[in-house]
């Protein structure tokens, strides 16, 4: 991880508009702050924790039990879930969802492009990262925080073999009322409910929830999540991306999680712009995949 006056160099190139706070000691936050919107990014997973576009309230959810602890998943924000989605497609002793979203990063670029501020991060490759993914590759999140808030995730082949990657954004929107949110862009997808089987279904109309949901729809359509509650839309433009994950733990299984309060699952849901399941992309040498989510707000018409 970077020294500290290494970090605030980089910062330099944002023209004052970033600090570091460490939540907790030996793990920083860089906070943005533009005319345009506020952002609390982790180096651990480099991880958005916070967007809040100017006049507008909070886009992100991030539980207030969440666990700021080296190789632990921080619960909220947008975690970024590398080089496989879930479970390992070979071996259950990998852990859930990669490694990306448990170690710590390095910034590497920062500077402002017109009113947004842009960072770009690099996951260090290690002994322990090469055992779990023996391929050579280099992966950097490239975070543009403005009026919309942008993240994409870079995979290149390094090595002379393909590679196959999963993976997601694996975004916790702030509802007012889970119950009156609705999520358009999924209505004749193919999908998979985690939660009944592996066996394929179609979707056949817009998406209410109304009770604990892990689904992967096959889909490469943009997302817009209706919030009824909170009177605003928020749009997700995808880039790269085959699947849409939508997940929310509801009542009973929210009793598991230590990281999150009990009633918190009424106030988010995650929708994630993912590879899932079998849809996979392989990354020739010397070529490159990217995973990219652009989010967006606006009052609810």
């Amino acid at each position: 991880m970077h020294a500290p006056e290494t970090l605030l160099e980089i910062l330099e190139g944002l023209d004052g508009a970033a600090t570091v706070e460490e939540v907790v000691p030996g793990f920083p936050v860089i906070k943005i702050k533009t005319p345009q919107a506020t952002a609390e990014i982790a180096l651990h997973g480099a991880q958005v924790l916070g967007w809040q576009p100017e006049g507008a309230e909070p886009v992100l959810f991030t539980s207030l039990k969440a666990v700021f602890e080296e190789g632990t998943a921080i619960r909220g924000g947008i975690p970024i879930c590398w080089p496989w989605f879930g479970a390992h497609p070979d071996d259950a002793s990998m852990p859930s969802h990669g490694f990306a979203r448990t170690r710590f990063w390095e910034l590497t670029s920062a500077g402002m492009e017109g009113q947004d501020a842009v960072l770009v991060f690099k996951l260090p490759v290690t002994d322990e990262t090469r055992a779990m993914f023996p391929h050579e590759f280099e992966l950097t999140a490239t975070i543009q925080v403005g009026m919309q808030l942008g993240v994409a995730l870079k995979t290149r082949n390094l090595g002379e073999k393909s590679f196959r990657i999963g993976g997601a954004l694996h975004t916790y929107f702030r509802v007012g009322d889970i119950t009156r949110t609705q999520v358009d862009g999924v209505k004749g997808a193919t999908f998979v409910d985690m939660l009944a089987g592996p066996d394929e279904q179609e979707m056949t109309e817009q998406l209410k929830i109304d009770g604990e949901i892990d689904v992967i729809y096959q889909s490469m359509s943009s997302l817009l999540l209706r919030d009824l509650s909170m009177h605003r839309a928020i749009f997700v433009d995808k880039f790269g991306s085959r699947s849409t994950v939508v997940w929310n733990p509801w009542k009973e299984k929210s009793k598991e999680l230590k990281d999150l309060p009990n009633n918190a699952y009424k106030e988010f849901v995650c929708v994630e712009v993912a590879n899932a399941g079998k849809d996979r992309p392989t990354v020739r040498p010397n070529m490159s995949h990217t995973l990219r989510a652009t989010i967006g707000m606006r009052p609810l018409a």
